[in-house]
């Protein structure tokens, strides 16, 4: 009898050997007819207007930092929430932690609306 370790091994083995297989089949058997309209990029059978390179702002990416922080902050507090009652038991010690926490990234949320980090023109 195997254990649930070994099992998991020999399926993710055999989907691997599976993939490959299949991946194997298709280019030996599978047609190769490249042409160069086959090789330019297709979106939605609209020829591309604009290239791909294009310059982002600086903001695009402090909005999607800011978000990831804040979006941390609450996957970090959410626990504590839901334990708070076990957690109550050491005292004041986990509230001042929290608060500390939030403070900062309540520092941090101050100095990003200062610098209009969140303003999008």
């Amino acid at each position: 009898m195997m254990s649930g370790f070994e099992t998991i091994v020999m399926y993710l083995g055999m989907s691997f050997v599976a993939v490959m297989g299949m991946l194997l089949i298709s280019h030996l058997l599978g047609p190769f007819r490249p042409k160069p309209k086959k090789t330019t990029t297709y979106e939605c059978g609209v020829p591309l207007l604009d290239p791909s390179e294009k310059r982002y702002s600086v903001k695009y990416f402090l909005v999607g930092v800011l978000f990831l922080v804040f979006d941390l902050e609450t996957v970090l507090i959410y626990p504590l929430a839901i334990e708070y009652k076990a957690l109550a038991q050491y005292g004041w010690a986990i509230f001042i932690e929290i608060f500390v926490f939030v403070a900062v990234l309540l520092l941090g949320l101050v100095y990003a609306v200062k610098k209009h980090a969140i303003d999008w023109d």
